[in-house]
């Protein structure tokens, strides 16, 4: 149980978030051999965060995990941004406490997948597309915030080329793997002038039925609001006739023009 204090802590977290813009695309891998490695750097990003949630759950800070020294970066093997796989462990924690869970119950991969594997009542085909939608829940995941400083993101980098969309994976020790960026999403053009200009954008992979999907996001800045009589004010009318409510188009000198 949270208390009333953090409840409202919370409540004013949620108020300041900005709005994101997205992009879902598939990705395609020219090069098995990068396909593989994505894969594995995924597998490897998806358990360095359930481990930040298991040391978060008793208590270590989110400094410990991340040093240059620490665990995530250790066993995992994953530079500074990838261990940022702690903001997912920190983000289902605070999920978790929101809705009034129980955070140690949390189940990765998904409760209810879960539990119908647990009950062993499926075969053949349907158990092994059960087991294969787990394994990708589980293992299939891989996250890099943006950074207008490095060029809008550093580890999961696109780049545009003779026409085409690539994104290019940091697999680590100067390594990189490439995939063409597929999709007719209405916000791609945002997202190619973003790359043009080097601005920040997070990118999360997912694994879903053995493809890779991407998930490009930033956050857009609403447009302030202007109210002006420039052109004269539409408003409520309550007294007129004969149901006592209308829309009353009023001129800007605040003379009625009509009813609608």
């Amino acid at each position: 149980m949270i208390s009333e204090a953090a409840s409202r802590g919370s409540s004013r977290k949620r108020k300041k978030e900005k709005a994101f813009t997205g992009v879902h695309a598939l990705l395609v891998f020219p090069s098995g051999e990068d396909h593989k490695a994505t894969l594995d750097l995924m597998r490897r990003f998806s358990a360095a965060v359930r481990y930040a949630y298991n040391r978060l759950l008793e208590g270590q800070t989110r400094e410990a995990l991340k040093r240059e020294n620490g665990p995530l970066r250790i066993f995992f093997r994953l530079n500074t941004r990838y261990a940022d796989a702690i903001l997912k462990a920190q983000a289902l924690l605070d999920s978790a406490r929101e809705r009034g869970e129980d955070p140690r119950k949390v189940v990765f991969g998904g409760r209810k997948l879960f539990e119908t594997l647990k009950r062993g009542h499926l075969s053949g085909k349907p158990l092994k597309e059960l087991k294969r939608e787990w394994k990708e829940k589980r293992q299939g995941l891989l996250y890099s915030r943006g950074d207008k400083t490095k060029g809008g993101n550093l580890n999961l980098r696109l780049e545009a080329e003779d026409g085409a969309l690539w994104l290019r994976v940091n697999l680590g020790n100067g390594r990189y793997a490439w995939a063409l960026v597929k999709t007719s999403h209405p916000n791609l053009s945002a997202l190619v002038e973003r790359v043009y200009a080097s601005l920040p954008y997070n990118v999360e992979l997912t694994l879903r039925e053995g493809k890779v999907y991407a998930t490009f996001a930033w956050e857009e800045e609403p447009a302030p609001l202007a109210a002006t009589k420039e052109n004269g004010v539409l408003a409520l009318d309550v007294n007129s006739d004969p149901y006592h409510l209308a829309l009353a188009l009023v001129s800007p000198d605040g003379n009625l023009r009509r009813h609608l």
